[in-house]
């Protein structure tokens, strides 16, 4: 699951060298974007070691490497429905209120996520 990690990681500083980028030509607004993806990434890796210590916890001299990932991947998806939820009502009320600034926000959250979540199916299948 190392490989998940790394992922994450490679995800935070293709971000970070975005915000710096932009940082530079003055676009202080797309920066603050690229602030949130980063953010939207630490969330997701706390999370994930949160799910591993979890389920490290749980594990007995019973539990095989794959019964082990599945706990892990069930436990860590459980996070990766609740996140978005808030996300997702902040986001419809940001649509009737024809918020454009806080729909692109909510959208660059949910997208950040399901690219995390993509990755992780992926992985650990």
């Amino acid at each position: 699951m190392e490989e998940f990690l790394r992922y994450i990681d490679q995800l935070v500083e293709e971000y970070k060298t975005q915000e710096h980028e932009l940082l530079k030509t003055g676009c202080k607004d797309e920066a603050n974007f690229a602030k949130i993806k980063i953010n939207i990434c630490d969330i997701c890796k706390t999370l994930y070691n949160v799910s591993v210590k979890k389920v490290s916890a749980m594990r007995d001299s019973n539990m095989n490497d794959d019964e082990y990932k599945k706990a892990l991947r069930k436990d860590y998806m459980e996070f990766l429905t609740k996140i978005p939820e808030n996300w997702e009502v902040s986001y419809a009320k940001a649509k009737q209120h024809e918020d454009a600034t806080k729909i692109v926000i909510e959208e660059t959250k949910l997208e950040v996520l399901q690219i995390i979540k993509k990755k992780f199916e992926e992985i650990c299948r």
